[in-house]
């Protein structure tokens, strides 16, 4: 006997930021009044879109996405199951040595060294650094306990509040899983701030055991 499960996961990309043009990583920077109102124009598109039931709220724990989460939480808990929960494996990238820097700086600095990062970052990385493939474990991990979660519990839906290399990492696990990141999705692929995507998760439990097809929708 079979049991089948529809999850939808809402991806929304954080804002501009305050402090310009670097290369943000780990760097806890603030949004701009701009970025608060892509997050804000995203969040309304969504309401237009979303599915009976409550959502679950998961932020990276960066202020530029979590801050944001909390000001929606709070002002929108109807629409939510429970209080904001932050998650380590939602931040972004960390850039090491190059974090925080401008990329002006970066690339008088290094020429060399971010024309290669820029073109395959897949096989640069920066001075002390996470590599593509440290950051491609870790979200996976987090994507499969947050899947698992939702299987365990009456809850279908989610809204993860994060960043380019995070949701980057779920479209290549999508369209390529279990294998070696799309160095494409991480160097061609256009992520405005304030972006929304979502993954619809296909799930059937046959003997006991759950078998999931993920899906990714652009339109929501």
């Amino acid at each position: 006997m079979s049991c089948y499960r529809k999850l939808t996961v809402y991806l929304m990309r954080h804002g501009n930021c305050a402090d310009g043009e670097i290369l943000r990583g780990r760097t806890d920077s603030p949004l701009s009044e701009q970025g608060q109102e892509q997050m804000w124009n995203a969040w309304r598109e969504l309401c237009d879109h979303l599915p009976e039931g409550k959502l679950l709220l998961l932020s990276s724990p960066l202020q530029r996405c979590s801050l944001f989460a909390d000001s929606l939480a709070s002002e929108m808990p109807e629409f939510f199951e429970r209080p904001l929960q932050t998650a380590n494996w939602l931040q972004e990238l960390n850039f090491g040595e190059w974090d925080g820097k401008s990329m002006v700086a970066l690339q008088a600095d290094y020429p060399k060294a971010t024309a290669a990062y820029a073109l395959d970052p897949l096989n640069h990385t920066p001075p002390h650094g996470e590599t593509v493939n440290e950051l491609y474990q870790r979200v996976n991990r987090g994507w499969q306990d947050l899947v698992e979660e939702l299987l365990s519990s009456q809850q279908d839906n989610a809204l993860l509040i994060t960043h380019g290399g995070v949701i980057r990492t779920l479209i290549s696990e999508v369209l390529n899983p279990g294998q070696a990141p799309l160095s494409g999705v991480f160097s061609s692929l256009e992520l405005p701030y304030g972006s929304l995507l979502k993954i619809v998760v296909d799930a059937h439990e046959v003997d006991g055991e759950w078998q999931c097809l993920p899906k990714l929708h652009w339109q929501l």
